[in-house]
């Protein structure tokens, strides 16, 4: 079984890359059964605010799929999203990116950036 984390800085104005990433992570759990991860991190923390139809059906599905999504907690005040909005995504504050970066090589994941 592989161990993939999709690191995504993409936000809403790279829709489509974000979108790909976050549709790809959701299959190869719910279809290949694989250990998935995401983390959204810098722009891509936008995401769980976008109006966009796709992003939160995709969010969704990813919820559903029990993949675990995080963000770093920084960067909510940064890039100046609520955090109930990042919580009602089903996205976790609870690991600073670097912390989770270590974590996730040190877990052995491959770590795919968008």
């Amino acid at each position: 079984m592989a161990n993939i984390a999709f690191w995504i800085t993409a936000g809403p104005e790279l829709e489509g890359k974000a979108l790909a990433a976050l549709r790809l992570a959701e299959r190869l759990k719910t279809v290949r059964q694989q250990n998935v991860e995401v983390f959204l991190y810098g722009p891509g923390l936008q995401l769980t605010q976008s109006l966009s139809p796709a992003i939160q059906d995709a969010l969704a599905s990813l919820r559903e799929a029990t993949v675990s999504m995080g963000a770093c907690p920084v960067n909510v005040q940064t890039m100046g999203v609520a955090e109930d909005v990042v919580a009602a995504a089903g996205v976790d504050l609870k690991r600073r990116a670097v912390d989770a970066l270590i974590e996730l090589v040190e877990g052995g994941y491959q770590i795919i950036g968008i």
